[in-house]
């Protein structure tokens, strides 16, 4: 059969991204994939698909580039555009490797609080040590302050709606009385505050310096290191759901396996 255009191919496909309500932005990555398979889309085979899924050097670029590939061919094919050809259907599941978390260290969390102004500073001891994520931190009240006799509790309304109470250090809940609120501390939703602390940090950290989640992040290293290793308590205080999120730390705090294996000629 006679090949279709290739301009004909792109116009076509673009028209029912547009219809379908897809974004300009999907429309020109899309077609900047089907462009690094060098070959028209009808001819291409299993083997241009897996060069350019292995040009990506990310586990998660992979398994993105593996989905948009299934999606644009199975759009092709649904238009009768490539006469049939799928080389994208028997390419393998690719899943998207679990990032290693990159905290803040103990010397840039105590340049944060040392310099910081004070709004910021109370999002950062949030974040540092309670290990409250930037929506958390957002929706906190005064009323989620929990006095007791063994010390102070907080409620988290967290990720995946959980609405669990956690012990605080005194620091903690000092900063939460201070304002003197039941209410909200902040009226502020959590993009801008996530993006307001990220600006702060590189302020004083750098132009390099990491997000307002790797405060979590220093918060489950030091939390393990101060427990011995104890993955059960840290996993109540991250409120993670399986031990196993909370074991991807474990490498920074006390293995250091990577330095391990690059001595190994």
């Amino acid at each position: 059969m006679e090949l279709i255009p290739i301009e004909q191919i792109e116009e076509q496909l673009h028209n029912r991204y547009k219809t379908s309500g897809f974004s300009e932005m999907l429309w020109k990555q899309d077609r900047q994939i089907m462009h690094r398979l060098k070959a028209h889309p009808a001819l291409a085979t299993y083997a241009d698909c897996e060069r350019v899924i292995l040009q990506a050097t990310k586990q998660s670029t992979r398994a993105h580039y593996v989905s948009r590939l299934r999606s644009i061919y199975k759009a092709l094919n649904k238009m009768n555009l490539v006469n049939g050809n799928n080389p994208a259907a028997e390419l393998p599941q690719v899943k998207p490797g679990r990032g290693v978390p990159k905290p803040v260290t103990k010397a840039e969390y105590e340049k944060l609080l040392a310099e910081t102004k004070p709004l910021y500073r109370d999002w950062f001891i949030l974040g540092g040590m309670a290990g409250l994520r930037a929506m958390e931190v957002a929706n906190i009240r005064g009323s989620d302050l929990i006095e007791s006799e063994e010390g102070a509790m907080l409620r988290v309304l967290g990720k995946g709606n959980t609405d669990l109470i956690i012990p605080i250090a005194p620091k903690v809940a000092e900063m939460i009385r201070s304002h003197q609120t039941l209410d909200r501390l902040w009226q502020v939703t959590p993009n801008k505050l996530s993006s307001r602390a990220a600006k702060e940090m590189r302020r004083i950290l750098g132009p390099n310096a990491k997000h307002f989640h790797s405060l979590r992040h220093y918060f489950a290293t030091t939390m393990l290191e101060k427990s011995g290793g104890d993955l059960i308590a840290v996993k109540e205080l991250m409120r993670h759901t399986s031990v196993a999120t909370t074991q991807i730390y474990t490498q920074l705090a006390h293995g250091r396996t990577r330095s391990l294996v690059n001595m190994l000629e």
